[in-house]
Formats: structure tokens, sequence, C-alpha cells
């Protein structure tokens, strides 16, 4: 799943072609003859490759055939990082490697070196140590005063430290500061009798002395010692220039030069730079990376990562267009300065997006979310911005004077710390992935950018952050989305599906996320259309009622949408006529047919676009006359609809035969028919109040309609005659009786 970044161990694996590098280096450490000791230093920023060209040096060390082939020991003070005392870690990590693998007599340093170790775990840094002090302490550590006399400075020191004057002498007030560092190396000058109380100097001096004597030169690395904090890269180099005299040591060094001379403080004058010269020997500079062999290594990369993808992926990148060019030539591409930078972000990618899809379907498109991926891993800040701002970067109605510019401003002028050029290539990828942002876009574009799950389109944004495939289970997911356009090979099956998200609550997001792919015939096949057609009239007594808002038309027109944009792709007046002639007389639902019809017939009160309309007059007046057969054959059960009153004018509309006016007749006849009737004319919607965003629900009556279809005094002599002589029809319907009677008089009042 991961990408390992860790120093390369074999040639093999040398994407790079640091095998030149490697092997002169190698060389240049064996050809080192001399018994003094050699500081060779190899530079290079993070992630250049500074480890594994090491590694193959040592490697070929290793794999030389030589009788005194050096003893390699590689310590990393990193795994060290945040301990005290970094060089007694040292010492005794190079003390257990020589005792390891080592020469028979190597046993004696490896003690000697643990026990050098354990006096210089005494000696305070500089930072807490100066001066004087500071040359005291290393001073007493040497010599190997006794410890009756440690003992008696500790006495002295507590009693002047107690009843302190003026003119202490010099020792005595440094005895007094660091009483706690003299007990302490009394505790350690105790344990000179297991080296027949000779002194630190004197142990040392037998170090040397055995080093001379080995056949073999010690070949110490010390890597990543540019991870470290400014402490501890000071100790790593004070640690070096005091024990550079130990014969036969070579000291192999990696870091980055810049960090390193920045950390390192100034002292008497001398800077970061000229100090760490007078340190390093033989300096050496990782060879660079060729911006292109980068490239190439991520390309490969890349492959494997998508290559672990649905094949389902592969059409995002072979659409014919240049849009993963334009991607990647955007700010994308700066991301990446180093192989390290590549593992770090595959790792990562690989990780996320295979999260992204489901049985083979992807949920986001790959071009994308590799971007967004990217600025994750390289400009957390800014994705972090970004997550949260879907609207300000997908909206497509924020093209005016008075905004454009507050909008990219807001996306550009974002605090960060981090480099200036990162976030430079940041604003350069959101400007390519968010067309909008720079250009006037319509929100006919979001259908596309939706089918293609790109980031930029408002119902897919959230899912690239979220990281939960298809957005989660209130919405509709690709994998959902392409499954129920399978089912449109058949009605039934069609149908089927839609009656299930409608069992869901979710038929509102499938019809809405189907217009994406009505309106190009590669995706709805024309074959398909009636099939489509049929279904939906089917369904179109039982979509749900609610509205969002006020400015939410409802399923109803959703379902009208999709049918609208299947019609305008064909174009052909007849064909749609056909289409409509041979589903109408088959639909269950009665709602869906009217209201096409409805929509088809030319309106001069509705002030129609021409192009809203495909079939000429007379055919829409055959379609009508298909629509008054469905009406009569239910009128029995039309008052049960939701969508009577849009019914039943369309019946008074259409029926030159005035068959209504028998159909009201009989309802007026039957006291619970006229009830129910009367319901269907109290009407229900919400009021907003835009100062502080609340809204309530308003009921009124809608009495010029019902003045339509009847004379209202009549009606209300016959709810009071109800109210006063039908007990039982007054109690189950009171609510509907006593608003009609409360509000009657207000009639001459209402908003129509």
């Amino acid at each position: 799943m991961f990408i390992p970044d860790k120093p390369i161990e074999t040639e093999k694996e040398d994407f790079l072609n640091r095998k030149g590098f490697s092997q002169h280096l190698a060389e240049s450490l064996l050809s080192w003859k001399e018994k003094e000791s050699l500081i060779v230093a190899v530079h290079g920023e993070w992630g250049s490759g500074k480890s594994s060209a090491i590694k193959l040096a040592l490697r070929h060390i290793k794999n030389k055939n030589l009788k005194d082939i050096p003893t390699v020991i590689e310590f990393n003070p990193w795994n060290f990082s945040e301990q005290k005392n970094l060089s007694e870690h040292f010492f005794n990590e190079v003390a257990k490697e020589i005792k390891i693998r080592g020469e028979s007599n190597d046993k004696k340093i490896a003690e000697k070196l643990t026990y050098y170790s354990s006096l210089l775990s005494l000696v305070p840094d500089e930072k807490t140590v100066s001066g004087y002090a500071f040359s005291l302490i290393i001073g007493i550590s040497l010599v190997g005063i006794s410890t009756n006399e440690i003992t008696g400075w500790i006495n002295i020191a507590d009693m002047y430290v107690k009843y302190s004057v003026l003119g202490l002498s010099a020792v005595l007030v440094v005895a007094g500061i660091f009483k706690n560092y003299l007990a302490k190396l009394a505790d350690i000058l105790n344990k000179k009798n297991a080296y027949n109380k000779k002194s630190i100097l004197e142990v040392k001096t037998e170090i040397k002395n055995e080093l001379l004597k080995r056949q073999k030169k010690l070949i110490i690395v010390i890597d990543d010692i540019d991870r470290l904090n400014q402490s501890e890269i000071k100790q790593i180099f004070r640690l070096i220039r005091i024990n550079a005299d130990f014969p036969n040591i070579i000291y192999l060094l990696a870091f980055d030069r810049k960090i390193i001379e920045k950390n390192l403080e100034v002292q008497a004058g001398v800077s970061g730079k000229d100090y760490l010269n007078k340190i390093v020997q033989v300096d050496f500079d990782i060879p660079f990376a060729k911006p292109n062999t980068t490239s190439k290594y991520f390309f490969e990369e890349l492959n494997q990562v998508l290559g672990s993808l649905p094949e389902s992926a592969q059409r995002f990148y072979n659409q014919g267009d240049s849009y993963w060019a334009n991607v990647y030539n955007s700010g994308f591409k700066y991301y990446f300065k180093n192989i390290r930078d590549v593992k770090r972000f595959m790792s990562s990618l690989k990780f996320n997006i295979s999260q992204m899809y489901n049985d083979e379907i992807m949920e986001v498109n790959p071009i994308d979310f590799t971007a967004i991926e990217a600025i994750r891993v390289f400009d957390p800040d800014f994705y972090n911005f970004m997550k949260s701002q879907n609207s300000l970067f997908t909206s497509t109605d924020m093209f005016n004077s008075s905004n454009i510019n507050d909008r990219i401003a807001k996306i550009e002028n974002q605090d960060y710390d981090l480099a200036k050029d990162v976030r430079e290539h940041t604003i350069q990828l959101v400007k390519t992935l968010f067309p909008q942002i720079n250009t006037n876009h319509s929100s006919d574009f979001q259908a596309s950018w939706s089918r293609d799950l790109r980031v930029c389109a408002t119902s897919n944004f959230d899912s690239y952050f979220s990281l939960i495939p298809g957005g989660g289970e209130e919405e509709i997911s690709q994998y959902e989305m392409e499954n129920i356009l399978t089912k449109t090979n058949s009605v039934e099956a069609f149908e089927s599906i839609l009656r299930e998200y409608i069992e869901k609550n979710k038929i509102r997001k499938v019809l809405q996320k189907m217009q994406d792919y009505t309106s190009e015939e590669k995706y709805i096949p024309q074959e398909k259309v009636q099939n489509i057609v049929l279904a939906l009239f089917n369904i179109s007594d039982d979509l749900p009622k609610e509205k969002a808002g006020m400015f939410d038309y409802g399923a109803d027109m959703d379902m009208m949408r999709i049918l609208h944009q299947i019609f305008e792709r064909n174009g052909e007046s007849m064909e749609i006529y056909k289409i409509l002639k041979n589903t109408i007389p088959l639909s269950k639902g009665l709602y869906g047919p009217v209201q096409e019809v409805s929509l088809q017939t030319p309106n001069e009160d509705r002030d129609d676009d021409p192009k809203d309309t495909f079939i000429a007059p007379d055919k829409v007046e055959e379609l009508q006359k298909l629509c008054l057969e469905k009406i009569i054959g239910c009128k029995n059960k039309l008052l049960d609809s939701d969508e009577f009153i849009y019914i039943i004018y369309r019946w008074r509309d259409w029926d030159k035969e005035k068959r209504w006016e028998q159909f009201i007749d009989d309802i007026l006849a039957d006291d619970g028919k006229l009830v129910l009737f009367l319901s269907k004319f109290i009407t229900e919607s919400m009021s907003y109040t835009f100062g502080d965003y609340t809204s309530k629900r308003i009921k009124k009556l809608n009495y010029q309609n019902l003045n339509d279809f009847v004379e209202l005094e009549s009606i209300i002599s016959r709810l009071i005659k109800i109210k006063n002589e039908n007990d039982k029809l007054y109690t189950a319907n009171k609510q509907t009786i006593d608003f009609y009677l409360a509000n009657y008089d207000k009639k001459d009042n209402q908003n129509f």
C-alpha cells in the first residue's frame, strides 16, 4: 500500500544513476592511507538521495576483495533525538559495534570507549556552562582529580553558597554553581579502580594507541544530522571536533549544508559556515537530479498507483482532451523537487484514492483527486481552507462586477507559513481545477463537470475532502448512478429501481443526478428513451410533494427537466409525438402524462419560449385527447390525487364536451365528496423573513380557483348545515370545515 521512504540498497534500485558517484566516493575513502583521522561530508538537500548514495558506496566497499577492508559503523543521531548526551550514545554505539564486528583486541577498545562515554555524559553543554567554567569541568574530567578532592570541593561549595561574600575565588564559585556535576564526577571516578586508577586522559591515550595498532580503518557514518534540533546539531559537531584526534577513523557525515550552517551558532566571530569548514576536511555534493529524472520516476510510480485502480479510471485519461496535461503543467509538477517528495506523495495518494471506488466504479475523477491530494500533502493550510468553501470554489453564480475580484482575492490571499513559491504553485493549480474562478461559466457546465466527477462540480466537491465514496449514504454514488442507468434497458427494471429510491427518500437526488446524463445520447441511447418516459410516468403520482424552500420547484419538475433534455437533444417533433402517444395510454400514473402534455401546449399566459415545446399544435391536441381518456377513466380516484387541482384544470381546458361539469355535479351531490373536494383548495406555502433567515408555513383558501368550479355562497351554506346536522362528518373533517367558515369573509383580501 505504501512506498517506503528508505535509502536504496542495490544498484538495481538506483533510479537516479548515482552508481558512478557512489563508487568514486567509496574509492576515495579506501585511498586514505594516513593514520590521522579524516572527516568527509556529503552535502545535499532533504530527499536528494544522500543516504542512498552512501549506502551504495558502503556496498561497494563491502564487495571489494581487500585484506584490510574497513570496519563500517553507521550511527544515526536522529534515533537518539530529544535524549540527553548524544556523545554518550555515540561512543556506546561505536563500542557495541566494534565489540561485535571488530578484531580480537577490539574488546579492550570497546570497554575503554564505554568508560570514556560515561565521563562525557557528565559534561554540561556550552549553553548551560560557558567560558572558564566549561573549560574547568573538561579539565577536571581529563586529568582525573581524586574522589576525595572532588568531595571536599562539594563541601566547600555548600559552605560558600550558604555564606557567599565578595571576593570568592573563581574555583570556589564554579564549584558552588556546578555542585551537582561535581557530585556525578565523583561517582564516575569511583569506577576508576576497574582501570587501575588511570585518568580519563590516560584512557583516551590508550584508545588512540589501540586504534593505531588496528590493521583496518574505522569508517563511522553519521547520517540525518540535518534532522536534529539546533542544540543536537551543535553537540554532534562538538563531539567530532573534540575527538577528531582519534587515529585511523574516517568520519563520513551526511547533511544539508544550508540547514547546518544556519543552526551552528556564530562563535568568537566565526560564522556557521566557517565553523563547519574548520571541522570538515573533504566535501562532496550529491549530484544534481535533473527535473526530467524526477518526473520520470513520478510517472512510473503514478502508473503503478493507477494500475491498482479499476479499469473505469482509465477513461478519464483517454478522453482525447488535454485536461491531464493542463493539470500537470500548471502548479502541480512543481511540488516534486526530489524522489522523496514523490515517495511521500505516492504513499498518501495510493492509500486515499483506494477508498474512492465502489465495485470497479470510480467515485471521483482520478486526475482531480491526484491534484487535490498534492495540495493536501504540500500545502496543508490551503487544503484545510478549501474543504469548507464549496460555494466559493464551485459556484457559477458569482460572476458580476461587484464580487468577482473579491472571490479571487479571498482565494489568493490566504495566510500561509511556507515558501512563497509553493503557494503560487497551489493557486495556479486551483485555477486550473476550478475554471469558474477566472472565467464566466454558466450553470450549464455543472452537468458535464458532475458527469465527469470533477471537483469543480458543486455536487462532487465535498467527496474529495470527506474521503467518503459517493459522498455518503445520503447521496447518490457514481456506482449507484451507473447501476440505475443500466436498468433503462427495461421499463419494469427502471421503474422498480426508481421506486426503491422513493422508499429510501432519495428519489430527488436520483432525478437531479440523472439530469447530468440525459442531454447526450452516448449516456442514454435513443432506443432507451421510451422506456425512461414510461417508467417516469408510472411513478409520477408517487413522487414526494415536499419542497426544500421557496425556490425549490419539486420532484415533478426534476422529472420534467429529464424529459425536456431528452426531447431537446432529439429535436424531431414526430419522434417525440410517437413516444408520448405510445406511453400515455400505457402509463400507470396520471399526473406525469398530463403535466408533460400541458408543458407541450402553447400558452399565451405562460409566455412560452418556442424552444420549450417540441410538438406541432395539431399533434398536441391528439395527446390531450389521450390524457382526457385517462382522466375520465380515473375519475373515481381523482379526488385522492395530490395534484387534483392541476388535473381538473387540464380537464376543464382540454375537454370541449365539458364532461368535467357532470363530474363536479356528482361531487356536489355528496356531502362527503364535497368536503374532500373543498380540502383540495386549502393551500400551504412557506413565508420567509430574509433579515433573520426564518420561515413559517402559511395556510390559505384559494377562493379564486374554487370559484371557477362552484358557487361560493352555496358552499358556505352547505358547510353550516353539515356542522349543525351531520356530527359524524363534521367531526371527521372539523379542521377543513372550520377553516372555510372562519376565513370566508376574508376572501376578498386573499392574495391570489
